[in-house]
């Protein structure tokens, strides 16, 4: 027991170093090509911050452990918008009026990928389509038009001048590496954490395994934070949030038959978790769309509000036993 809360522990602070190299690069790499930062966020941060997401879902169906894979992907989306908003409070400024309108787009698309796990989750899986489900099936279909249509809304910019890509790439593909690594590692341990202490996998999945895997985009956050690139920030938890969801389909091929509809009494806790970041998605579009500022100096009341929303949603889990 003792060596899978170190491989844990480990693997954790694996990722949290690559999360911060990777933060570095992106805005690098923005700089030098000219592609706005909420696109690199969106597509480039998002993706190789949920490397771990996906190891770890994937790995959770390999090792036939749906509770962990799927309470990974719902659990991470919800700890995600709980790092948006302490990164909003703490930012100083407006959060939420700095961020462009174009995140409106990646945060509607999680609520609407969130809502059909759960109808799959309801419907036992849905039917199947070889491997996968049906569901599954859309979800990464929708995925796939969500990248083009935010890659033609966001567009591209000038280069800056005097900044190349120098090592960037090379050091973002080697925090990819670390990334996939230390997330197998992850999988595995968090599972004989889950059978020595008895806890459900779901409660493993939604709380351990999302808090651990999701802390690339925390570290890729505070990075952005410091460089004042709240754009780069917003478009990898939301970037991020949508690409968790998609992940169920992959989750399918390695568990080999539509892993939501596999869950048995790990069902209702992970319809709960999804609830909850379905409803943080939600604030967080209201917050893009009304762009309030903030109350004297104090901070930006909806980065407050999703930050109090994602506390008082575990502390509503817990209550209903979830946890």
């Amino acid at each position: 027991m003792t060596w899978a809360w170190l491989v844990f522990c480990g693997s954790a602070l694996a990722i949290l170093w690559a999360g911060q190299l990777l933060a570095r690069s992106a805005e690098r790499i923005a700089r030098a090509t000219g592609l706005s930062q909420g696109w690199i966020g969106f597509i480039l941060v998002a993706v190789v911050t949920s490397l771990p997401e996906l190891v770890a879902t994937m790995t959770g169906g390999g090792i036939d452990a749906p509770g962990i894979a799927v309470g990974n992907a719902l659990g991470s989306n919800a700890f995600n918008l709980g790092i948006l908003g302490l990164m909003g409070a703490v930012s100083g400024v407006a959060f939420f009026q700095r961020l462009s309108s174009t995140h409106v787009l990646s945060a509607s698309g999680a609520v609407l990928l969130s809502a059909l796990v759960l109808s799959a989750i309801a419907v036992g899986g849905g039917p199947a389509v070889g491997r996968v489900s049906l569901i599954s099936l859309l979800i990464l279909l929708f995925y796939l038009a969500a990248v083009y249509a935010q890659f033609r809304q966001e567009g591209r910019g000038k280069a800056e001048e005097g900044v190349t890509l120098g090592r960037a790439p090379i050091l973002a593909a080697l925090s990819a590496v670390v990334i996939v690594v230390a997330g197998v590692a992850l999988t595995y341990s968090a599972k004989a954490i889950a059978q020595g202490t008895g806890i459900a996998e779901s409660v493993i999945g939604s709380v351990l395994v999302a808090l651990a895997t999701s802390l690339p985009e925390v570290a890729s956050s505070v990075g952005a934070l410091r460089l004042g690139a709240y754009d780069l920030l917003a478009g990898d938890i939301f970037g991020s949030n949508l690409f968790n969801i998609a992940t169920v389909f992959f989750a399918d091929l390695a568990f080999g038959r539509p892993i939501l509809g596999a869950l048995g009494r790990d069902a209702w806790p992970l319809v709960l978790v999804g609830a909850v970041g379905i409803g943080l998605s939600s604030l967080s579009v209201m917050a893009l769309q009304l762009r309030l500022g903030r109350l004297g100096r104090g901070p930006d009341p909806a980065a407050v509000a999703l930050l109090l929303g994602y506390v008082g949603g575990l502390a509503a889990l817990a209550v209903q036993g979830a946890f």
